[in-house]
């Protein structure tokens, strides 16, 4: 069990619950000794309640000033207490065999590991041109300022060394735009090209088969605005 220990998965939620309770215990089946944190941004399903049942630990942020998964999980990685993590989506996108890999590379002297997506089967023509046209802004202007650039910086699914990106964030909070969704890109910004190990890990993307997106034209403006910031 050594081997699944002195990690922390990090869920952002919101209104998971045909999710929740699978996932969680699919990520302890296959980590016995890992921890999972819901960070859960005020579902008014029984989305908490399932996700403690199944034995995580619930961060209910439904009365927090900032609501957002990057807002989320930033109030997650504060309360962690394990040399790494993993955040990654809550409605099986993700695939949870593939954290193994991804702790495998932290474990290897890495300090972030990304998941990039080698392949998403039957994604629709508009979300490819805009996932697409968003990649290329993102990564010119993390080239131009001098940061790290990715294979796949607008990946939800990424882990780290704990004490490393928290200092990360100490230094320039004011990089984040809470109310947004791509975390891994904001962290990033904060980082100078060849101070930072990263690596990746390949991954297919599944797409969602229970509940709703809750991503919406808003989320594109406050990516924009995370490109400006």
């Amino acid at each position: 069990m050594r081997e699944n220990t002195g990690f922390t998965v990090i869920l952002p939620t919101l209104n998971e619950e045909k999710n929740i309770g699978e996932l969680i215990a699919e990520i302890l089946r296959l980590y016995p000794g890992a921890k999972v944190i819901v960070a859960d941004d005020g579902s008014r399903d029984a989305t908490v309640k399932i996700a403690r049942k199944g034995g995580a630990r619930v961060l209910d942020r439904k009365n927090a000033e900032v609501k957002g998964i990057t807002a989320s999980v930033l109030d997650a990685l504060d309360k962690l207490d394990t040399g790494y993590f993993i955040v990654m989506d809550s409605d099986f996108q993700h695939p949870p065999e593939k954290i193994g890999e991804i702790l495998a590379e932290l474990r290897k002297g890495n300090d972030l590991v990304v998941g990039w997506r080698e392949r998403v089967p039957n994604w629709g023509l508009h979300r490819r041109i805009i996932s697409i046209g968003a990649e290329l802004l993102g990564k010119k202007r993390l080239f131009l300022f001098g940061n790290p650039v990715p294979r796949d910086i607008m990946s939800g699914f990424f882990g780290g060394r704990t004490e490393f990106v928290r200092e990360s964030v100490r230094k320039n909070p004011k990089r984040f735009v809470g109310k947004g969704y791509k975390v891994l890109f904001d962290l990033v910004k904060g980082m100078k090209r060849g101070e930072v190990k990263i690596s990746g890990v390949p991954y297919v993307f599944r797409l969602r088969e229970r509940g709703t997106s809750k991503i919406s034209m808003k989320h594109i403006l406050f990516y924009l605005e995370s490109v400006l910031k």
